[in-house]
């Protein structure tokens, strides 16, 4: 048998890549979210009302769409297969 080591570590080292990217980044990219849509809402200090800050509260929004998004699209990889056998759609070049 031929072992390629450097392939082997170039390959461990992406799937290490993607392990990170999702397994902390997307709940990084959420707390930053909610950390975005607390501040975006204003205040109170007891004496007068918060001032609402409608453009933080909107990249909370954005932030919470690309976690949402970056999850379904993970899904859909996963099952791109099941998808296409069950109900004839191609996704990323599934069946062809």
């Amino acid at each position: 048998m031929n072992f390629d080591i450097a392939q082997m570590a170039l390959s461990a080292g992406r799937v290490l890549l993607v392990g990170l990217l999702f397994g902390a980044g997307l709940p990084a990219l959420f707390a930053i979210g909610m950390r975005l849509q607390s501040a975006g809402t204003g205040e109170l200090d007891g004496e007068a009302p918060g001032t609402r800050r409608p453009l933080l509260t909107a990249a909370g929004w954005i932030l919470f769409a690309l976690v949402i998004a970056a999850v379904l699209t993970g899904v859909l990889f996963i099952t791109r297969l099941s998808i296409y056998h069950y109900f004839g759609i191609s996704l990323f070049g599934a069946g062809k």
